[in-house]
């Protein structure tokens, strides 16, 4: 017998031959498929072909299976129920079983202000569920998001085509000193914020959407210190007259009682925060239920 290769297979024709095979009638076959008996004789003839065996004999009532046919239907109709499978939807979400692993990419701030929320939830919802979480470093955001390095960076980043995106919340800018400062107290003069030194939070290391704003206000500040990361920053204001200017949602998630929260005394732009995603994740339901959890999770 000739080698089979599936490539050459026409996959209705198994569909066929487990009916034939069920109601052992080329007829009644016929019936449940919507085809003329025509066709499945002719659908019959192109298996006994492939297979070099008479599959099903005529006899006085039905269709008789050969041998062949019974050593096939097994493999086939386990065959056809795996397509079947395949090709029906997902069975519902359930988050308590799901056990699985999401990559988020994000910065310090966002750590900050969405782990806590997030984690809570996830430990009372999906307790199986981890979270790991990635420097913004780690890999360019386009090519993390299509390489599935990342399954989510949450943050502002610059995305082109096949990345999407949603909104989380808008934050704005805030001046931090401390409570005991010996000039500012219950606000700031542009006089001040211009006389003071300041501590710079760079996690990037390079100019920021804040320093931007201010070079286009004419504003140039005194950086005393620049640092990548948050928390020495508290520690850093209650020794010294230093001010920093960084996001509201940050300051008031670092809950210092030594610190105080101070409009800035200029116009500055808000953040908007965004989780983004590749688009070949959309419709994935463990990862469709994670973006709806913390996109609710941060109203």
């Amino acid at each position: 017998m000739n080698e089979i290769h599936l490539k050459n297979i026409d996959l209705n024709l198994l569909l066929i031959f487990d009916c034939i095979y069920q109601e052992k009638s080329l007829t009644i076959a016929g019936e449940r498929l919507g085809r003329t008996q025509s066709a499945i004789s002719h659908s019959l003839e192109r298996l006994r072909k492939l297979f070099d065996d008479p599959l099903f004999v005529r006899t006085s009532k039905i269709m008789r299976p050969t041998p062949r046919a019974h050593e096939l239907s097994t493999p086939i109709k386990k065959a056809l129920t795996t397509i079947q499978e395949a090709l029906a939807p997902s069975a519902s979400f359930l988050p308590k079983r799901l056990e699985k692993t999401f990559i988020i990419s994000m910065s310090d701030y966002c750590e900050m202000v969405i782990l806590p929320n997030l984690m809570e939830t996830l430990h009372l919802e999906a307790p199986q569920i981890k979270v790991e979480v990635l420097s913004p470093a780690t890999t360019g955001p386009q090519q993390g998001l299509e390489s599935g390095v990342f399954d989510l960076i949450i943050g502002n980043r610059d995305v082109s085509s096949g990345i999407l995106q949603q909104r989380l919340f808008e934050d704005e800018f805030v001046c931090l000193v401390s409570n005991s400062h010996p000039e500012i107290q219950q606000e700031i003069t542009l006089q001040q914020y211009l006389d003071a030194s300041h501590v710079l939070f760079s996690p990037r290391g390079k100019e920021d959407r804040l320093e931007k704003s201010l070079k286009k206000l004419g504003i140039k500040r005194n950086i005393a210190l620049q640092v990548p990361d948050i928390m020495v920053i508290p520690y850093v204001l209650k020794k010294t007259p230093f001010i920093v200017t960084f996001q509201r949602k940050l300051a008031e998630a670092l809950k210092v009682n030594y610190l105080q929260i101070l409009k800035p005394p200029v116009e500055l732009p808000n953040i908007p925060i965004m989780q983004y995603w590749h688009e070949a994740m959309n419709n994935d339901p463990a990862h469709r239920w994670l973006r709806k959890l913390i996109h609710t999770t941060q109203k």
